[in-house]
């Protein structure tokens, strides 16, 4: 997964959730399904991911309004250290 091109899927956010403890709220371009949410096996921290994802295409992350965080941390750090 830590390759360029590489895809996960449900069963990879749901194991993120669980390694990390976080639920993680989905809203996708599906009618019947628009907002999925994966809850962790053990909770360890109150945070939310929060992903968009366009049926079969992409992922992509969504952050509240005036939380989106600093470009250069990003660059420092992976995405599952933040």
């Amino acid at each position: 997964m830590s390759k360029n091109g590489e895809w996960g899927d449900h069963v990879t956010l749901q194991a993120a959730a669980d390694k990390y403890g976080v639920r993680i709220f989905v809203i996708t371009s599906f009618k019947d399904t628009c907002c999925i949410e994966i809850l962790p096996n053990y909770q360890k921290s109150q945070r939310v991911f929060c992903l968009s994802f366009w049926a079969e295409v992409h992922y992509n992350s969504i952050y509240p309004e005036g939380e989106l965080p600093e470009l250069q941390n990003i660059k420092k750090k992976k995405w599952w250290m933040l």
